[in-house]
């Protein structure tokens, strides 16, 4: 099992909540963000607003918090971050 955030896993190449075992419909569209993506942190600091400012639940809220936690550790400790798509899929 490949744990994707605090919500979703990848299990035989398809997505999972991982909190009921729902998989992901292979239409639905899905995003990724890797850590060493220098916008990455500034993109969910912006988007853990919105769920504020949506009423979104604070379980919600604390899996932001605890991304965003992740995601600054990360560039911390990098010398690996980039401007996004810079390697043009290279």
């Amino acid at each position: 099992m490949k744990q994707i955030d605090l919500q979703h896993h990848i299990e035989r190449e398809r997505i999972i909540k991982t909190s009921n075992g729902e998989l992901i419909p292979e239409n639905e569209p899905t995003i990724l963000f890797c850590g060493r993506d220098r916008l990455a942190l500034p993109m969910l600091s912006f988007y853990r607003e919105l769920c504020l400012k949506d009423g979104c639940t604070d379980y919600q809220l604390a899996s932001m918090d605890e991304m965003i936690r992740r995601f600054e550790k990360f560039a911390e400790a990098s010398s690996t971050m980039k401007q996004p798509g810079i390697t043009e899929g290279r």
